[in-house]
């Protein structure tokens, strides 16, 4: 759904590219590009579509926004949502961390709390927003375009900052929308003869808890649905688990369209990542963000790679 809306409306969040070699240096690659999401208002990639949900959802004369979220995009959401005047309603899975809770609470908005699993808690969410006329602004909804061109701006970025397409790109992956997006920006620019090349994709998620990893790995061409019950979830892990990814096929066939690779990281490689970005790089990655670049640093060897860091720590404390 195209937006069309009389407010006005700031700059659109964006964030920085940076070569790791030219701060710390703590990954020790002078090819490696880390794409800073961590700036963004509430502190992930998330206020890319947030804030255009918002917008949209009042064009189109809604007053109430929902969304299920396991944090971060609860917090956004919920941000975007009172400052631009209409009621956020987040539903959130009982039995997760919820490290944003206070937060999205101060932002104004109705917490909804189910014993449910996060995909559970989805179809939850649209099932109230369909009954209550509510935005659903949740994954997979019929306003998911506007995620896909959200995060399509990240690969506009990449391109406009680095004056060329990168070998690879590394996004870590819960339900892929992210690194659908940002194929999708890179598909844009090559249909319309701006670049010569897409970059070759790389998947990164938690040990047997990722449909699209698991997918591709076993070489099937169709996404396969994970048995919640064989998923074991963490506070390190719990933004990438999924065993239903609402845009999984979508990533999955991306990878395979652009040559691309997928890997599981564990918890440890997470935590010591992220550890190392705050100590030697002052950036402070969410230890599930730094997925994306423990996998870069097993595939990448002299080509250039531009990691995708979706999300700060500073909301996040190790229990």
């Amino acid at each position: 759904m195209e937006m069309e809306t009389n407010i006005e409306d700031d700059k659109p969040p964006g964030s920085p590219l940076i070569r790791d070699f030219d701060i710390g240096g703590f990954l020790n690659r002078e090819n490696i590009f880390l794409k800073w999401e961590g700036v963004n208002p509430t502190g992930t990639q998330k206020d890319r579509i947030s804030k255009k949900h918002v917008l949209n959802a009042i064009s189109n004369g809604y007053d109430k926004i929902s969304v299920a979220t396991c944090g971060n995009y609860g917090a956004s959401i919920a941000y975007y949502a009172e400052k631009y005047g209409i009621k956020a309603i987040i539903g959130i899975p009982s039995d997760y961390s919820n490290i944003r809770y206070n937060e999205i609470k101060r932002y104004n908005a109705d917490i909804i709390e189910k014993p449910l699993k996060y995909e559970e808690m989805v179809e939850y969410m649209r099932d109230l927003s369909d009954k209550n006329n509510w935005y659903d602004a949740s994954p997979g909804s019929k306003n998911n375009e506007i995620d896909i061109n959200g995060y399509s701006q990240i690969a506009y970025e990449i391109y406009s900052q680095l004056s060329y397409v990168p070998d690879y790109v590394s996004v870590p992956v819960g339900n892929g929308t992210t690194l659908y997006g940002i194929y999708k920006g890179f598909y844009n620019l090559y249909k319309n003869n701006k670049v010569n090349k897409i970059p070759e994709f790389i998947a990164a998620s938690t040990l047997n808890g990722n449909p699209v990893i698991y997918s591709f790995l076993n070489g099937y061409r169709k996404l396969h649905d994970l048995n919640p019950e064989n998923i074991s979830e963490t506070e390190i892990n719990e933004p990438l688990i999924s065993y239903k990814s609402f845009d999984g096929q979508n990533a999955l066939n991306v990878l395979y369209k652009t040559n691309g690779k997928a890997v599981y990281v564990t918890d440890d490689e997470m935590y010591s990542l992220s550890e190392g970005f705050k100590k030697y790089d002052n950036l402070p990655v969410l230890p599930a963000s730094a997925s994306a670049a423990a996998a870069a640093l097993r595939i990448v060897d002299n080509e250039t790679c531009v990691v995708v860091l979706t999300g700060s720590d500073k909301k996040w404390k190790r229990q």
